[in-house]
């Protein structure tokens, strides 16, 4: 939702081009860290996670792109092939093209699935995941359909007003007091831009269409995943509610919770430094172990 330092977001941006380009950031040198950001009305890579990266540089090389559709990449075709399928395939182009074999990954809500996706489908090219109040590895459970914080995201994008985006905006947080002035008029000023909602509106009417879930879903699947899982979520999260934790915590493989208090849907910036420290603790256990 934050912008970031702009000179910082400026020096890392990157850009692959071609007849589909796709935008992304590096920052730092290290073990690959992938960071996939959400859905949203204004949403991009930097907007997601772009308050983190001074930290998670330190010692990672950090990619952060921009999934297709949102940001400055390329706008793709949702009739061609489920939309993880696409974004899989544009993040491997981007990890191809900076040379990592193999990366953690952190994932936001819809980036929760896409890592999901790249975890099953090229399993060698992850090692471990932190999946963010992920989408679409849980089936429904106690919480209405599509849950509060889509709902709102729906009515925002077919009426794009700047009264339901803060109201878009109040359901993604737990603490309200986060929410200011500034941070609002920020996401406003990139959501009311041309182009701003149109694909996040099509990706959503797509989705909601009859036959759109055609196929195994995602949450049939998440016993195959047997990289390490660290799933996080926010109590007061309306989006993915954190009753959702509990399919993906006893079917994956190798999964451990840990949940933020008086926090809503964006972890990374509401609790950006229990986040960050959470996080790399996970990360890094298997490097601490060794040193012992």
């Amino acid at each position: 939702m934050t912008t970031g330092n702009s000179e910082l977001r400026e020096q890392t941006s990157r850009t692959l081009g071609g007849a589909e380009p796709l935008h992304y950031h590096r920052a730092g040198e290290g073990r690959g860290l992938l960071l996939i950001h959400g859905s949203g009305p204004g949403v991009s890579g930097w907007a997601n996670f772009g308050a983190n990266v001074p930290v998670f540089s330190r010692d990672h090389t950090v990619i952060i792109p921009d999934q297709p559709g949102f940001g400055e990449s390329h706008r793709p075709d949702l009739t061609a092939a489920p939309y993880s399928t696409t974004s899989v395939d544009a993040l491997l182009r981007v990890l191809d093209a900076e040379g990592l074999d193999t990366v953690d990954v952190v994932g936001n809500s819809l980036g929760g699935m896409v890592a999901t996706s790249l975890a099953l489908e090229h399993p060698d090219r992850v090692r471990r995941m932190v999946l963010m109040g992920p989408g679409g590895i849980a089936p429904p459970l106690l919480a209405p359909q599509p849950t509060e914080g889509i709902r709102l995201l729906i009515e925002f994008c077919e009426d794009p007003t700047r009264e339901r985006l803060v109201s878009w905006m109040r359901a993604m947080v737990g603490d309200q007091r986060f929410l200011t002035e500034e941070r609002i008029e920020e996401r406003w000023k990139t959501a009311s831009a041309p182009g701003g909602v149109d694909f996040v509106r099509d990706f959503y009417r797509a989705a909601m269409r009859p036959g759109a879930a055609a196929g195994t879903p995602l949450w049939a699947r998440t016993g195959e995943v047997a990289h390490p899982v660290l799933l996080t979520y926010g109590r007061d999260d309306r989006v993915t509610p954190l009753e959702s934790a509990l399919h993906p915590l006893r079917t994956l493989r190798n999964a451990e919770l840990h949940v933020f208090p008086n926090c809503g849907h964006w972890a990374m910036q509401e609790r950006q430094n229990d986040f960050e420290r959470v996080v790399l603790e996970f990360l890094t256990r298997d490097d601490q172990q060794e040193e012992r």
